[in-house]
């Protein structure tokens, strides 16, 4: 979205009216064309956001303002910090804004916006259906949930990437499948054989494109009646929301960020 200039501010208190400026500690590329970036916070502090909610990107691309939405993958409770996962598009207005970033850098962001409201407890099992960046929103509830004792909901997360090697923060992932509530599932869109896959990811790892079947089967597969929560593209989105419908999900059974 091309939008009209907003007030600057650099005081590193964010603001939904205001952009502010955040340094950039350091950048890495995760694959061919999705890169993490991390934000100096000053001192301890956090950057206040709740579970699910987005902050907002001001880019000057050859004299016009663009801005993007986009939500990070840290902590919510993340002190002194926050990261942020995006891919680049070779066409991409703001992709090319992005891609000159160098650690040291100033960006304006502005927000928080949105959110998936959540209480401890609130939800049996979240079934988390995620395509690529789509998987930024459910980081940080899968680690809000995990990082918690009394918080006994159980969660399934399914990711959806082209390849292995396109899945996003596998370190992270494997940790957090190590919880006792939480397992992770891989559909891979362009790999044609699973023979290849580290042992550990063979068993939970589907080839294709997820369908309404295999949602129905993860579904049947959970431990507790699920809450489904849903992030990819526009089409991904509508895709799964025509998915659980068909299987008979009513519209208080699932959220779309």
């Amino acid at each position: 979205m091309v939008r009209a200039s907003r007030p600057l501010s650099s005081n590193s208190e964010l603001n939904p009216d205001t952009f502010t400026a955040f340094k950039i500690s350091s950048v890495e590329q995760l694959t061919e064309d999705t890169y993490q970036y991390k934000f100096e916070l000053p001192g301890n502090s956090s950057l206040g956001l709740s579970l699910g909610q987005h902050i907002v990107l001001r880019g000057m691309v050859n004299g016009l303002e663009v801005q993007r939405a986009y939500t990070p993958v840290s902590p919510v409770n993340a002190e002194g910090y926050f990261e942020v996962l995006i891919k680049c598009y070779k066409a991409g207005l703001m992709s090319q804004y992005i891609k000159s970033w160098i650690e040291g850098d100033t960006v304006f962001w502005r927000g928080p916006f949105g959110g998936f409201p959540y209480s401890p407890n609130q939800y049996g099992e979240l079934l988390m259906l995620a395509s690529g960046t789509g998987t930024a929103p459910m980081l940080p509830i899968l680690q809000y949930i995990t990082e918690n004792e009394d918080d006994e909901t159980f969660i399934t997360l399914v990711g959806c990437f082209r390849t292995f090697e396109n899945i996003y923060l596998k370190p992270l992932l494997q940790d957090q499948s190590r919880y006792w509530n939480v397992r992770t599932c891989y559909v891979l869109s362009q790999e044609s054989s699973l023979e290849k896959l580290p042992w550990s990811y063979q068993e939970n790892t589907h080839t294709g494109h997820i369908t309404e079947n295999l949602i129905k089967k993860m579904i049947n597969s959970c431990r507790r009646k699920p809450f489904v929560l849903i992030c990819g593209s526009v089409a991904f989105n509508e895709d799964m929301t025509r998915c659980l419908k068909a299987i008979g999900l009513k519209e208080d059974s699932y959220f779309v960020f």
